[in-house]
């Protein structure tokens, strides 16, 4: 049994375990899902990304005065 197996064993109650091979990174047992998403997902987490990106970025600028007075 791996060293990680022995550390967590809540990993043996789920159907996908990963695996500690001697000199390698940690293997996958199981096929990787692809669900491919909606375009109702898609725009809000375009929205989401573009909206925490912007919004501190047009506050600074907007307030770009008052930081170059500080």
């Amino acid at each position: 049994m791996s060293r990680l197996l022995l550390l967590c064993p809540s990993l043996l109650h789920h159907h996908v375990v990963l695996f500690l091979k001697p000199g390698s990174r940690l293997t996958h047992s199981g096929q990787p899902r692809h669900r491919s998403l909606s375009p109702a997902e898609s725009v809000v987490g375009i929205a989401v990304f573009f909206t925490t990106l912007f919004t501190p970025a047009a506050y600074v600028l907007t307030n770009l005065n008052q930081f170059k007075g500080q």
